[in-house]
């Protein structure tokens, strides 16, 4: 390790040498001992200029930019790019007619559009009919945008979609930005331009859409200090085939941790169980995933990503307010979602601890007592929100298995106001 001298350094000390070594002592402005002097201390301290920039390009700890992408590409690491989130299976966002008119696409067609209003839909590819002149099919175009409430953040449709009969319609769908600030959870993308297409316009009311699971994997370009902690765990990383599977699955935006199980389905196979950043994981991120690890395995081993187990908790509970309160019912809603929240944060295998609900409960301004009427759990469908073969249990904490992850959601988790 050197020690930098700057000019004025090198400047005095050449001076202090000359006054003492030499006869020199003409040191003026205008003298050339000092005009001398001025060059090799200029020059010498660009050269130690040039030294600590070299010595900070190869030190890992220290190099940023360009420089350090040049010290990741010599161990075959390079930085992640920016990733538009995106889902392309047909199990998350769907499009479907609203449930509570029990239509299906024929009376949605037929109690909107007169005879000629249809041929001009069958004309533009909106629809198909049988030899009977039957509607069968309502085809809603690729590119349609898809949004939220506010519409700050848009999808849009990767393939035409197909709705036939009453049942929902699965599509792809791909952020028009990059970035993470297009990542959202379930429920979110719940509105759509279809009222923009004329020949739509009609029935465009009677379209709802929604997300079944989050969609997590929407990131912005690795930072340096990400890349630097891949850089040093890298030799490591080429010593043992599980840790490098690890790092390739962490590095998927959306996933929180895995736990790596080798061998569990036989010899040459391995199980990962996703946690993510949101409870619920989506066909979209486990392909994602897959295709990440792949590139990591030895040859011969066989990977199996999957969701865990996920057990839904039923939770009906009575809030006692503060009698100055002027909005109960703002209490009662941030009691709800604090428990929500407590639920869903806890990862794979973890433990819902009563103490500790009670505790956020009561946290909540204005909330005077918790009052919990009964607490079930049961086998979570994420597909079809359902919460099956519940058991009642008593206010006691509860210990998810190993691959078991417990979710909550406002259709789960009701509460009262009590007087």
């Amino acid at each position: 390790m050197y020690i930098k001298r700057g000019y004025l350094n090198i400047f005095n000390e050449g001076k202090i040498r000359l006054q003492n070594n030499t006869p020199v002592n003409n040191f003026n402005q205008q003298g050339i001992t000092r005009g001398y002097l001025d060059v090799l201390a200029s020059e010498l301290s660009r050269i130690y200029d040039n030294l600590d920039y070299i010595e900070r390009a190869i030190d890992p700890t220290r190099a940023f930019g360009q420089d350090l992408d040049k010290l990741c590409f010599q161990v075959g690491i390079s930085r992640n790019s920016a990733v538009v989130a995106t889902d392309s299976t047909d199990t998350n966002f769907y499009f479907y007619i609203d449930t509570r008119l029990n239509w299906t696409v024929a009376d949605l067609i037929d109690k909107n559009y007169d005879d000629g209003e249809k041929q001009v839909l069958i004309d533009n590819g909106y629809i198909s009919v049988d030899s009977n002149g039957a509607v069968t099919t309502l085809t809603i175009p690729k590119g349609t945008v898809v949004k939220n409430r506010n519409s700050t953040t848009t999808y849009t449709t990767i393939t035409s979609v197909d709705m036939v009969g009453n049942q929902s319609s699965g599509v792809g769908i791909v952020a028009t930005s990059t970035g993470s600030d297009s990542n959202v959870q379930t429920n979110v993308l719940i509105d759509h331009n279809i009222g923009e297409l004329a020949p739509l316009r009609k029935i465009a009311g009677f379209i709802r859409c929604t997300n079944r699971f989050p969609i997590q994997n929407g990131s912005y370009r690795q930072n340096d200090d990400e890349l630097r902690y891949n850089l040093s765990t890298e030799k490591s990383a080429l010593e043992t085939n599980e840790l490098r599977i690890r790092k390739a699955a962490l590095s998927v935006p959306g996933v929180r941790d895995i736990i790596f199980e080798k061998g569990k389905l036989g010899n040459g196979t391995v199980n990962i169980i996703v946690d993510g950043v949101s409870p619920l994981i989506s066909q979209g991120l486990m392909d994602a995933i897959n295709e990440r690890i792949t590139q990591k395995l030895s040859y011969g081993d066989i990977i199996f990503v999957n969701r865990p187990k996920y057990v839904g908790v039923e939770l009906n509970f009575n809030v006692i307010v503060d009698s100055f309160n002027q909005d109960p019912l703002s209490v009662r809603d941030q009691v709800r979602d604090a428990i929500i929240q407590y639920i869903n944060d806890l990862s794979i295998g973890g433990e819902i601890v009563w103490n500790r609900i009670v505790a956020l409960a009561l946290d909540i301004n204005g909330c005077t007592d918790f009052i919990p009427n009964y607490f079930k759990i049961g086998d979570y469908d994420p597909l079809n929100k359902l919460n099956k073969n519940q058991i009642v249990l008593k206010f006691v904490n509860q210990l998810a298995y190993n691959d078991e992850k417990f979710y909550c959601d406002s259709g789960l988790c009701v509460g009262c106001i009590t007087a």
